[in-house]
């Protein structure tokens, strides 16, 4: 009898069967493919090189989704349009998605896939590290093996980040037999960091070394009370010091629509379900009028949403395979320009900041100065961080560590007062898993939403 791999889903209690696609892979940037509809990988086709393969190449592609969303199928959002949406870089121009743009998040609606999306990418990245580390290729292993490690930590991490305290996924110890556990904000912290020091363990190449010692070195300030901040940094920038300032990570996503395709491009640009903002609720930044060559916004061409509501002409993403960021060299001189902040040498905080502006033309022509006092400073790091990585699943972290870390009020940091479609925002600063997984019986509810 064919047995399928089986998993008590993220969503709900009932166990669903996990869909794994079987994609073709361009072997020299071992990327994701142009198959669209998934197949079952069973149990005996996973019990060799060949299926090890398949398991890694979905997982890669699943990560993808994750951060990016993707365009086919049930088309889920990635955690930079969700994240980016209650935050303060995208406003809802479709019925339905009010309430997660207004901070007044309904589990029972949008955006459930999203979470979805998370359980199936911790499912698949976990399943396709222990094929890969039972049947390896006949060389390249130990590079693949890191590369699921590291973003396995990802996963992680942006979820730690993004979604309440408190939160139900799988306890990734019985496959037979899978259960739920409710881990804390600090309890899937460390999983990342456990991930990402078995990355760099494996010593996978210098590309994917990088990518755990900067998403490490993120999760290490995520960590931090407001007490031990400084030092947290200190030790993250130490960390990330040697990552080249031109490097960059990106997810894969393709041409084909019937491939994996980039969800922003699809939500905010060829349907415009979301738009470009601009000072969102009073405290969001400017992303329309600074005309900031890292925000590609056209101001000057104004188009209707899907459900009328006026939106800039957001570029950013605008074709199918656009990948996004998921960690840089820039992110890692932001790390050390913060670090230097919390030391109190503002002097060389400017001078860092200025040094990842040098990176571009526009930018170096107008370098920074400093703003003259300790919350200026900090406004102005974070504005730097809201610019360089736009709709990349950094900013919703981002605001709620100014609540968390650098005593701002929620109210002062998160669009806040009248909401442009009518009504307030409300006081959310959080995702929550969707409405479904109240039925799990192993959950019923966050054990906080603070920041």
């Amino acid at each position: 009898m064919t047995i399928r791999w089986m998993l008590r889903s993220a969503a709900g209690a009932l166990p669903v069967a996990v869909v794994l696609a079987l994609v073709a892979c361009n072997a020299a940037k071992d990327a994701l493919l142009d198959v669209s509809v998934p197949d079952i990988v069973t149990t005996e086709t996973a019990q060799s090189a060949a299926g090890a393969q398949s398991f890694y190449t979905a997982g890669v592609g699943e990560f993808s989704r994750f951060i990016g969303g993707d365009r086919a199928g049930s088309s889920p959002l990635g955690l930079n349009l969700t994240g980016g949406l209650l935050a303060d870089e995208l406003i809802s121009a479709r019925t339905g998605t009010e309430p997660l743009d207004s901070r007044s998040i309904n589990p029972n609606s949008f955006p459930v896939d999203t979470w979805i999306q998370v359980g199936n990418t911790q499912t698949r990245l976990i399943r396709a590290a222990r094929l890969l580390a039972q049947f390896p290729p006949a060389t390249g292993g130990a590079a693949q093996l890191a590369l699921l490690h590291a973003m396995l930590g990802y996963t992680y991490a942006i979820t730690a980040e993004d979604y309440c305290n408190g939160i139900p996924m799988w306890d990734a110890k019985s496959e037979e037999h899978p259960q739920t556990a409710t881990y804390s904000t600090d309890q899937l912290n460390a999983l990342a960091l456990a991930q990402f020091d078995s990355a760099i363990a494996l010593n996978g190449g210098a590309a994917t070394n990088n990518l755990a010692l900067v998403g490490k070195a993120r999760v290490i300030v995520n960590q931090a009370k407001p007490a031990t901040l400084a030092a947290a940094l200190a030790a993250a920038a130490t960390l990330v010091a040697a990552v080249p300032t031109n490097y960059v990570f990106t997810t894969t996503f393709a041409t084909s629509s019937s491939g994996l395709n980039n969800g922003i491009y699809d939500w905010a640009n060829a349907t415009r379900n979301f738009g470009a903002v601009n000072k969102e609720g009073g405290n969001g930044l400017d992303y329309v009028v600074a005309k900031d060559p890292r925000v590609l916004i056209d101001g000057t061409k104004i188009q209707a949403g899907q459900d009328g509501t006026p939106v800039p002409t957001l570029n950013q993403y605008t074709k199918p395979d656009a990948n996004v960021t998921v960690a840089s060299g820039i992110e890692a001189l932001l790390i050390k320009a913060e670090s230097q902040l919390a030391a109190g040498n503002a002097a060389d905080f400017i001078i860092t900041l200025n040094a990842a502006r040098a990176t571009n033309a526009v930018l170096a022509a107008t370098p920074l100065t400093d703003p003259g006092s300790p919350a200026g400073r900090v406004d102005l790091l974070f504005r730097e961080r809201g610019f360089w990585m736009y709709l990349t699943a950094h900013r919703l972290g981002d605001l709620r560590r100014l609540v968390r870390q650098y005593s701002r009020g929620a109210e002062t940091v998160f669009p806040s007062g009248a909401y442009f479609k009518g009504g307030a925002y409300g006081t959310d600063v959080a995702l929550v898993p969707s409405q479904t997984e109240t039925n799990n019986p192993d959950w019923k509810a966050c054990t906080d939403k603070n920041p």
